[in-house]
Formats: structure tokens, sequence, C-alpha cells
């Protein structure tokens, strides 16, 4: 990872299990992480509402300023300018940003793109196959231009999601690989990653799961093995 990563992209395409996955694995590697949650449109599903996993981990975590209450205000602390400033001076820090979903939710981060772009950040557009507005590859392009606009941040790369939680399998994978290389061809993007639900491994190494996935592909993008850390009440 770069030392700041942002995470655009569609509602309900992961980006908060992959943020706080992302969190906790360069905190493990013995890294300073910070985790900013700038989500302020859907008040669901965000990484405000893992705090304490968080902290166990060494995470320092920015939330909106009425995160975990009873009020649905969007309004954010001025914390992430400093945050930006020191991940940028440090080789050692981490910023990871997880952005509110769609083109509403990229209109908050575009307060800081001249920052972030002046710090080199990397942003990451997160897509799924299944995600039900967005199934066809053409859909998922066509949404990244009105992200990036609402920004005022262009996407460096394509990290694919595509997964159906505990009912995913290999074969649901293959199928979102293929989805998002097209995504990625379609906005002229590299595939940087793509996320392999740790249910869809099931007991096998994760190099089992890589040769399984990506045999006789040389240039096959990463995978990363993730669990699943984002839960609906109802889990």
């Amino acid at each position: 990872m770069q030392q700041i990563t942002v995470l655009v992209g569609h509602a309900g395409t992961g980006k908060t299990n992959v943020a706080l996955n992302l969190a906790l694995a360069e905190a493990a590697a013995g890294h300073a992480v910070t985790l900013a949650d700038l989500d302020v449109v859907n008040p669901y599903f965000r990484s405000s509402d893992y705090p304490e996993l968080l902290a166990d981990a060494g995470v320092r975590l920015i939330a909106p300023v009425m995160a975990r209450t009873t009020l649905d205000t969007p309004s954010l602390s001025g914390e992430l300018d400093v945050a930006i400033q020191q991940a940028a001076a440090d080789p050692d820090a981490r910023l990871i940003l997880d952005v509110g979903g769609d083109d509403d939710g990229a209109t908050t981060i575009g307060r800081w793109a001249g920052k972030l772009a002046a710090a080199d950040a990397r942003v990451l557009y997160v897509v799924s196959a299944y995600r039900a507005l967005t199934q066809a590859p053409a859909d998922a392009a066509a949404m990244l231009p009105d992200i990036e606009d609402h920004a005022h941040l262009r996407a460096h790369a394509v990290l694919n999601t595509s997964n159906l939680g505990d009912e995913t399998t290999l074969d649901h994978v293959r199928h979102g690989r293929a989805f998002a290389r097209e995504v990625a061809r379609l906005c002229g993007l590299p595939l940087e990653a793509t996320v392999v639900p740790q249910v869809a491994a099931g007991e096998m190494d994760i190099n089992r799961v890589t040769l399984a996935l990506t045999e006789g592909e040389p240039d096959a993008e990463p995978l990363l093995l993730m669990p699943r850390l984002v839960r609906t009440p109802w889990d």
C-alpha cells in the first residue's frame, strides 16, 4: 500500500469491509494506521461502527462528528487535514479513506482533493459484479466519471470486491474477476487486485486459492483473502 489510499465506488460494493481489513493488516505489519470514515451520506454499514475492533488493533479512527449517535448530521471534523499531512511526511504511516458511495458520497472528499493529490494518494475504484444496479461492466464504468468529478480526483486503479457474502464460491469469484477486468478496460485503468472472501476459500490456504483462480495466468492481478468483518444486525 501507498501511504494514503482512497476507496471510492458504488454503495454496497464492500468498501468498508476492505477499509477495515486493510487497516488491520497494515497495523499488524507495524505501520501507524489511521482510518478515516468519510461516509456522511449513509449512516449504516460504515467504518465508524467498529471503533473497538480498530482500537484493539491500534488503528486510529477519524469518524463523522455525530457517528454512533441518534443524530444523522453530515458533519466532519478537521482531523483529516492533520492526518493527511502526517501520512504524507511519514513513510511508515498509512491513511485509509473510506468514502461514501456513488457520486454523492464522493462529494465529501472534494474538500481535501488538492491535499490528497499533492500527497500522492492512490485512489481505488471499488467494483462488484453482484451489485444490483451495476451488473454489467458498462454500467459500473459509466459511474466513474461522475464520482471523479464530484471528488475532484482521478482514480488510479480498479479494485474488485465481487462476492455474494457467505454464499460465495470460487466460481462466483471467477465471474467477478472477468467483470472487473472488463470494467478496468473500459475505464482505461489497471486492475489493482481481487478480494477473495475467506468463506470462498474454505479451509484452503491463499496459495491454493491463487492457483485455483489464476492457473495459466502469469500476469494475473494479486488476490487478497479477506474475512467478512461488516455484518448486518440480523447476522
